[in-house]
């Protein structure tokens, strides 16, 4: 899964950084991005409903996809079946809920607002929540869940400091951080148990890191005294994710030997935010062209890109893409209007 919360506040600040055209403009011009993106694959656009903010987050293999949305009162997780149909998610007792991750047997890992602090949760396929928090926890936001229902993600002490989790099917929790560790965020779990994310060092930048399934260790930067980034790792240990800049990210493919690829969809863009790799080596994420449009992208293994989003006022946020190459995310007409979901087939 894509540091999706990264993305989100990055999508802002980089398109931000550009004067929006007159909204009448963005939504004709936003009709011509919707044909360019169906171009690619069968397009279907979806709320769910009483939505006025659509965000999702994460696609599976069987073309279910978790989010959630805001419905102008409260914040709501949701599952969207393969036949269109939508599950509201609330846990229990909570006042804004987050469906973050969804695995293949259609679990699904996020968490919850109750309490005045954030909780984890497993639900499972038949709708039953597991909530959880690790020890000394004041907030816990999964952000992972792989095929065996293990759970990644992070978790704040009561010194407001960041640490790194892994929730065992069977419940145990262990905590990690990497040396040096100020801030710990995991982003992406694989179906080997290989985890990857990054952590703020002392030197105030952002280091990538992997943990094998034995808890091993190893970090890596794509570039010294950049911020390196993370956002999703695959069957094969391949992880792709964002380094330089905050307001003008580039981004990296990582071979599972440590080679490291950087890639850009088009030389002169204003940012770079890849959100998922599939287990074909597919990335998927978006980059902001030099007047502030968000375009969507998919980088194939060869290193040879598709762009879907026309030259126009509009915005194209792709987060997940499965096994087969389906893709999810949301558009907007401009960065200010409503966000909508969309599934793109391939």
């Amino acid at each position: 899964m894509i540091a999706t919360r990264y993305a989100l506040a990055r999508a802002s600040r980089i398109v931000n950084r550009n004067p929006v055209l007159s909204l009448c403009s963005a939504l004709s011009m936003l009709l011509l991005s919707l044909c360019a993106l169906a171009q690619e694959g069968t397009l279907t656009s979806f709320d769910p409903p009483g939505s006025r903010q659509t965000v999702p987050l994460s696609i599976n293999a069987g073309r279910s996809v978790a989010g959630y949305y805001s419905d102008g009162s409260a914040i709501h997780g949701f599952l969207r079946s393969s036949d269109g149909s939508f599950t509201v998610i609330d846990a229990p007792r909570s006042t804004a809920t987050y469906a973050w991750s969804i695995n293949s047997g259609g679990s699904i890992a996020g968490y919850f607002f109750a309490g005045h602090i954030f909780h984890g949760f497993l639900r499972a396929p038949n709708g039953r929540f597991i909530a959880f928090d690790p020890p000394g926890s004041i907030s816990t936001t999964p952000q992972s869940v792989n095929s065996g229902d293990a759970v990644t993600g992070y978790y704040s002490d009561v010194n407001h400091v960041s640490h790194g989790f892994l929730r065992a099917p069977d419940g145990t929790i262990t905590s990690f951080d990497p040396v040096g560790s100020t801030s710990t965020r995991p982003v992406s779990i694989n179906s080997a148990g290989e985890i990857t994310g990054f952590y703020l060092g002392s030197d105030q930048l952002d280091h990538g890191f992997v943990r094998s399934p034995g808890g091993t260790l190893t970090t890596f930067d794509v570039e010294a005294g950049q911020d390196t980034q993370p956002a999703s790792i695959n069957s094969s240990g391949e992880i792709t994710g964002q380094y330089g800049p905050f307001n003008e990210p580039t981004g990296f493919l990582r071979a599972a030997d440590g080679t490291i690829t950087k890639f850009e969809p088009v030389k002169n863009n204003d940012g770079v935010v890849p959100g998922s790799i599939n287990d074909a080596g597919y990335i998927t994420g978006f980059y902001v062209d030099l007047r502030g449009v968000g375009h969507g992208f998919v980088r194939r293994p060869d290193g040879s890109f598709a762009d879907f989003g026309s030259p126009a006022v509009n915005f194209v946020f792709p987060f997940s893409i499965n096994l087969e190459g389906a893709i999810t995310g949301y558009y907007q007409a401009s960065v200010y209007t409503t966000a909508h979901g969309f599934l793109l087939s391939p």
